[in-house]
């Protein structure tokens, strides 16, 4: 089995499938591996199946699917990850762009799992988000005076090193990252020998290029932890093996914005699909902006399922989702007027994997929103390994699973509100196919009524 040139460790899988199709630009092979859970035999079919997915591709992802674990938890699941990419001379540990998870005990457990010492530059420029004297900011604003993590169980961290804790960080301000590669190649040397983890303002693409440069030629063996942004940066390095490395005409070419529509690559467009099933974890909120011009563009049947009820009975959606007829669009929501609860995020994504697993095969391709939500489905229908073929808009990536069937994922916050029309239509090989009087009506699933809305319904018009 052939080492990866890059390797990538994110903790969740619409994160991990947005690193993964960056590296596409460069080389011929990039795969996401589905690691099992932490508490898996390590010889067991799934973990098997994840060391094994694609081993000849040059970038492979692991998603460990952590995020919303325990921090003991995460922990081990990254040990565990952590054997395989230990091989790749470069490794980057993804982690979220606003520092949510448990960024400090992965990123302190991959480090002593590898023997390396990390190099942060968690800046997203693309998405407005700089670090400055070693604090993140968003938009300009510091993050922890943000409303961006109002339904978080903690408060935001007031600078990087709160959320590397425990590892002992030093920063290494714009100014040397300004003067060049070799000013932070030396201090990033001088940070190693006092046992110090380097954290590194960034406010622009150039900046990421130039800790990238600097990582990586001080060392043979690179641990960067940083966001998507980061990860794109890492990709663009590698050696040229497409006869065809640029993005066509729209195509982001750095990765980090996701308002802008990203045309298929040449030779990556697949069979058309007759059937879409979306499943949509997330209650974002443009996302019923989103929903309403799907509904205006194809014929579409709309599940929207109130969080309560999927906890109490999944049985009941699952039985209004059988008796839809898999062909066209299909769309199963949560209600985004419920109540946010952040405590129970994780057992929603269950309950609707639950609900949504047995019948998803009878689907020619599934779409999948919420990076929790996909990896709950995904695990129920036993798929541990997905091959990334394009990439629809920013974050919204095309994928096979084995077998050959497509599925599509994507951050349960990305999305124009065209995002959902656009996919619909790559999936089904088809431009619009009704007009809003001619769109399938909502139906509210709960466990003790079941309402029919008007036809010009959105997902706010919950009856």
């Amino acid at each position: 089995m052939a080492a990866p040139a890059l390797a990538v460790v994110a903790d969740d899988l619409s994160g991990a499938a947005e690193c993964a199709v960056h590296a596409l630009l460069r080389v011929s092979r990039s795969s996401v591996a589905l690691a099992p859970a932490p508490d898996a035999h390590r010889d067991s079919p799934a973990a098997v199946a994840s060391e094994t997915a694609s081993s000849d591709a040059t970038c492979v992802t692991v998603d460990t699917d952590s995020r919303r674990l325990t921090q003991e938890a995460a922990v081990r699941a990254v040990r565990a990850a952590a054997r395989l990419v230990a091989a790749a001379p470069v490794v980057v540990k993804k982690v979220d762009s606003l520092l949510r998870g448990h960024v400090g005990a992965e990123v302190a457990a991959l480090a002593q799992e590898l023997g390396r010492t990390p190099v942060v530059a968690v800046a997203n420029p693309g998405l407005h988000r700089i670090v400055r004297d070693g604090v993140l900011h968003v938009a300009g604003t510091p993050l922890h005076q943000t409303d961006l993590w109002d339904v978080e169980p903690t408060p935001a961290p007031t600078a990087v090193s709160e959320a590397l804790r425990p590892l002992r960080t030093v920063v290494v301000p714009q100014a040397t990252v300004a003067l060049g590669v070799d000013a932070v190649a030396e201090a990033l040397a001088h940070a190693r020998a006092s046992g110090l983890v380097a954290v590194c303002d960034a406010a622009t693409e150039t900046d990421l290029e130039t800790v990238h440069a600097a990582a990586t030629g001080s060392t043979p063996e690179a641990l960067l932890v940083g966001s998507g942004a980061l990860a794109a940066v890492a990709a663009r390095a590698l050696p040229l093996e497409r006869p065809d490395p640029e993005p066509r005409h729209g195509a982001p070419s750095d990765g980090t914005a996701h308002d802008g529509e990203t045309e298929p690559r040449p030779g990556a467009d697949s069979e058309p699909a007759p059937s879409v099933l979306f499943v949509l974890g997330t209650r974002a909120p443009g996302l019923a902006d989103q929903l309403a011009h799907l509904r205006a563009a194809h014929s579409v049947h709309t599940l929207l399922v109130r969080p309560d009820d999927l906890l109490t009975d999944p049985e009941h959606v699952r039985r209004h989702l059988g008796a839809a007829l898999p062909g066209g669009v299909v769309v199963v929501t949560l209600d985004p007027t419920a109540p946010a609860d952040p405590s129970r995020a994780r057992r929603l994504a269950e309950a609707l994997a639950d609900a949504v697993a047995p019948a998803a095969d009878a689907y020619d391709a599934l779409f999948l929103s919420g990076g929790e939500t996909a990896r709950a489905v995904l695990d129920r229908l036993g798929v541990h390994a997905l091959e990334v073929v394009t990439q629809i808009e920013t974050g919204t990536v095309v994928s096979t699973r084995p077998g050959g069937r497509t599925v599509v994922t994507r951050p349960g916050s990305f999305g124009r509100p065209q995002s959902l029309v656009a996919v619909a239509t790559h999936l089904l090989g088809s431009g619009p196919t009704t007009c809003p009087q001619a769109s399938s009506p909502a139906l509210t699933v709960s466990t003790t009524q079941s309402a029919t809305a008007p036809s010009s319904a959105t997902t706010k018009e919950n009856p």
